[in-house]
């Protein structure tokens, strides 16, 4: 044993060495991942760090790898290697480096119902690669790739062949001359597998794979299998990527100036050659997590295909939801916390599947953790269980009613013969009951039914549209553009000054670049230079307007792409077009408020940290101009206690007027001096850090006061909680707050002077209405009391006899439903033998029905059944026990009728046999 400390999620138990499948594992029931054990001949790890240091030593920047979630429109995750350099690939000017090297985790779910089933598919994977933006090309990326194959990794030469591009000559002499490799295993294909393109127009260049036979046993046993067979015979391991061309709109190819090389070689299916197992899923990288799961479920890998498909989901996607949730990614019903959500779901159906019938999941991180081997993460290792154990145990509550009406809804379409699930049903499962539709779809597809998708999409929209109707979700469209309309770069100057002379550099519009815009029209803007703050961090983007001689153009919204910051405008006068030149002015007042709700979050954080403890992290915010909202991880609400003094803390440092400053230096170093990172913030090898005294250092790209003193005041509006182990604090600063506490003021005074007493004075005041209020209601209740005692001994002179049995039918002014059971309930009692009870009344125009009847009597007349007709005299409906019934009615005009008639309706009862009756 290392230093492993059982934690409350984990415990470790006695174990069985074995061996399965060759490696020598210990396998045991509920025992932490620790106790799982393999042997290979190079660890997933180790292979990470020989490519890394490999190339290193030929003069790449070593660059950690990105969150999953770029800061990046137009992808919802990372999904291979090359997308945190992006901005690199297409900037122009000076870069920090100009040779990169990666192992970037990624996230891909288009093939997601594939993972499990085949050798390959993973949703999490590991992407090594080597980039140049600018600097070498073809001969030593051809070059570095075979010599690290071939002399770091000691992959036999006769096992690998390349593909090239079947015009790449150049590329296929390199491999054959330089490299050696014989002719016939330099094999060329078409432009669908060997050709990259970013869009149909734009940067484009051809590639080189390099793949390994895995042996004819692999393959489809066919004669002529080759290169380019969609078997699993030959496995391409790295594909390298050669960006030296710009396609035009007539499809035609003009050479770069700066030509790229993008390369990528996924780290599992390196690891599963060099390892020598057939599948992804057998190496270290993930074979641990499965033994983990096979042990809790007591199943064992490699005997059955669905077990062995099950058990593969599940080690695939608790490394996707580990490192999602590792990366600040919370569980949600939108975006990229749906997919998280769908992610756990998923895994926990493949569970159930396995017989795993609770939450388990959370109890596989610490496997993740140890496969990993990431200090980082294992300090995350247990606010990361939790978050995933609170959301099994949300899921599980409605998982069981959302399958049973599923599994329902299933058998009927087939009993049926009806093929598909309505679009309606589905989207009923998912509104009403919470049930993910992926699982709807999962299920259907298992009893060979399918599901109406767009029926269900028409749905959501529905549901969409009332939701903006009714002011819920987003109030804006984020753009999305591709890479090719979005070419120029903006230099950000909004730090320094909030006005300055620019140029216009594109408009664009629906996508599409224009060359000009025009008075009423609504377009986006980029500039060579702006002071407009992009929306980012949190922060929402700045608002303001760009002007010069006869135009007018209002900034509504500002955002930031990864190559430039785009200007959400609306031309008030004039006409703008391409290149002109113009005068950007920021919404001072509006920055100046977002400002000091930025460095109020600062401080909030700092407070919360110290009052609550370290374990305190951001887990998202929005700094508005009116308020701020700041999402902190923390299991449990705030306590009255709590709340104030975080209140009082961050007014004490605002009083401090404590300097606010900010400085750049190298991520390296802002992480030794103890800076910490904002929520979703991507940060390159310079970094901005906004320091406020001893109180506050971070990772910051917002824009903030220049002391402590400019916020004025903080006001915490309210503390909720929007997730598992997540709080909520929103609070305001500076005029926000200034006019919140004006407004309470002015409430108060106006109270005072209705109360005709004095504001110091309104509260003794209300106390003592409160208490002449309770002693009114009091003396009330008692007078309806002896109210209702007056009229029951009343209504005991109107009883009627019907064959032997006292009716008493009888309309009782200004009751609500509650007198009436109770008046009903002292009638039966006073009335002697068997009797029926009916009482009605009106009260704001809606009719209240009351019927008792006597056990003896409910073979004969059903309390429910009499109640239901005399409320349809009167435009309603009820009904209830045979003994007790209550019904209401929406036409009091009838009331009288209904009472009239009771007589008549009981004694038809009556002179019918009982077992008519009867229910």
């Amino acid at each position: 044993m290392d230093d492993f400390e059982p934690s409350r999620f984990f415990s470790v138990s006695l174990c069985l060495r074995g061996e399965v499948n060759g490696y020598d594992i210990i396998n045991r029931r509920d025992v932490s991942c620790k106790s799982l054990q393999m042997e290979v001949a190079m660890t997933g790890s180790e292979i990470r760090e020989r490519f890394l240091q490999f190339f290193k030593q030929q003069g790449h920047t070593i660059r950690p790898s990105a969150s999953l979630m770029p800061n990046d429109p137009t992808v919802l995750f990372t999904i291979a290697g090359m997308v945190p350099f992006k901005a690199f690939f297409l900037a122009q000017g000076e870069l920090p480096f100009y040779r990169a090297a990666s192992s970037q985790r990624c996230l891909r779910t288009n093939d997601i119902d594939e993972v499990g089933k085949t050798a390959r598919h993973l949703t999490f994977f590991e992407m090594l690669g080597n980039f140049s933006f600018g600097d070498y090309f073809k001969e030593e990326a051809i070059t570095w790739g075979w010599e690290f194959l071939t002399g770091e990794m000691k992959l036999p030469e006769e096992k690998l062949w390349v593909s090239v591009f079947k015009d790449d000559d150049e590329s296929a002499d390199l491999w054959h001359k330089k490299m050696g490799l014989p002719r016939e295993r330099i094999v060329p294909l078409g432009e669908d597998n060997n050709f990259w393109k970013m869009g149909e127009t734009g940067p484009c260049g051809p590639c080189s794979e390099i793949l390994y036979d895995m042996g004819e046993e692999v393959g489809c046993g066919r004669p002529d299998c080759k290169v380019g067979c969609d078997c699993d015979r030959y496995l391409e391991l790295w594909n390298l990527v050669f960006t030296q061309f710009d396609r035009d709109a007539e499809g035609r190819l003009h050479p770069l100036p700066k030509r790229n090389i993008d390369t990528g070689m996924g780290l599992e299916r390196l690891a599963a050659v060099i390892q020598g197992v057939k599948t992804n899923f057998e190496t270290d990288l993930l074979r641990l997590i499965i033994n983990e799961t096979a042990a809790l479920s007591e199943k064992r890998y490699g005997q059955a295909g669905n077990i062995d498909c099950s058990l593969r989901i599940i080690a695939d996607h608790m490394r996707a939801i580990t490192f999602l949730i590792f990366d600040d990614l919370l569980p949600s019903n939108e975006g990229r916390g749906y997919v998280l959500r769908s992610l756990i779901r998923r895994a926990m159906r493949q569970g159930k599947i396995l017989g795993l019938e609770g939450a388990f999941l959370y109890r596989l991180v610490d496997s993740v953790c140890r496969v990993m081997g990431l200090a980082e993460l294992t300090n995350r290792r247990e606010g990361i269980s939790q978050i995933i154990l609170t959301e099994e145990e949300r899921f599980l509550s409605t998982l069981k009613q959302g399958t049973n009406i599923l599994e329902t809804l299933i058998e009927e379409h087939r009993r049926e013969g009806r093929p598909t699930i309505t679009g309606a049903e589905v989207f009923r499962l998912y509104d009403t009951y919470g049930f993910p539709v992926d699982l709807t779809r999962e299920m259907a597809k298992e009893a060979g039914l399918s599901i109406d998708e767009a029926g269900f999409s028409e749905a959501m929209e529905t549901q969409r549209r009332r939701a903006r109707s009714a002011g819920l979700g987003p109030t804006k469209e984020v753009p999305v553009h591709v890479d090719a309309v979005i070419r120029a770069k903006t230099e950000f100057v909004g730090y320094e000054r909030l006005e300055t002379k620019a140029r216009i550099l594109e408009i664009i519009k629906e996508d599409k670049p224009r060359p000009e815009a025009r008075e009423g029209e609504e377009v986006e803007i980029i500039l060579d230079v702006s002071p407009f703050y992009g929306e980012g961090g949190g922060q929402i983007g700045d608002q303001g307007i760009l002007t010069k001689e006869g135009v007018k153009v209002e900034i509504v919204d500002t955002q930031s792409t990864p190559y430039a910051l785009l200007h959400q405008a609306r031309i008030v006068s004039g006409w703008i077009k391409e290149g002109d030149e113009v005068t950007a002015r920021v919404d001072r007042r509006r920055r100046m408020n977002i400002a000091r709700n930025h460095t109020a979050t600062h401080l909030l954080q700092a407070a919360l940290r110290e009052i609550l403890g370290a374990h305190v992290k951001q887990a998202g915010s929005l700094v508005a101009s009116d308020r701020l909202r700041f999402d902190f991880t923390h299991p449990s609400p705030l306590t009255d206690r709590e709340i104030r003094r975080v209140e009082e803390l961050v007014n004490e440092r605002i009083r401090g007027n404590i300097p606010v400053s900010t400085f750049t230096t190298t991520l390296e170093e802002a992480r030794e001096a103890g800076a910490m990172a904002l929520f979703t913030e991507e940060y390159g090898d310079k970094v901005r850090v906004v320091k406020i005294g001893e109180v506050s250092l971070e990772l910051c790209g917002g824009t903030h006061t220049q002391a402590t003193g400019e916020l004025s005041i903080f006001q915490l509006a309210s503390e909720t909680g929007v997730a598992a182990g997540i709080r909520r604090i929103e609070a305001i600063t500076g005029e926000a707050a200034y006019q919140d506490i004006r407004k309470q003021q002015e409430t108060i005074n106006e109270i005072a002077e209705r109360l005709k007493t004095e504001p110091d004075r309104v509260l003794e005041k209300v106390d003592q209405l409160v208490e002449e209020t309770r002693t009114l209601k009091d003396n009330i209740g008692h007078l309806k009391q002896r109210l209702l005692a007056i009229r029951i001994e009343h209504l005991l002179t109107s009883v009627v006899t019907v064959e032997g049995i006292k009716l008493i039918a009888a309309e009782i002014e200004g009751m609500d439903m509650g007198s009436l059971r109770e008046a009903a309930d002292s009638l039966a009692a006073k009335l002697e033998g068997l009797s029926i009870v009916v009482l009605c009344s009106v009260q704001e125009g809606k009719v209240f029905w009351v019927t008792r009847v006597a056990k003896e009597l409910t073979d004969r007349v059903h309390a429910g059944k009499l109640v239901g007709e005399l409320a349809k005299i009167t435009g309603g409906g009820g009904g209830g026990r045979p003994d007790f019934a209550q019904a209401g009615g929406r036409d009091p005009d009838k009331l009288h009728q209904a009472l009239a008639r009771t007589l008549e309706i009981v004694k038809s009862y009556l002179t019918v046999p009982p077992f008519f009756l009867t229910e």
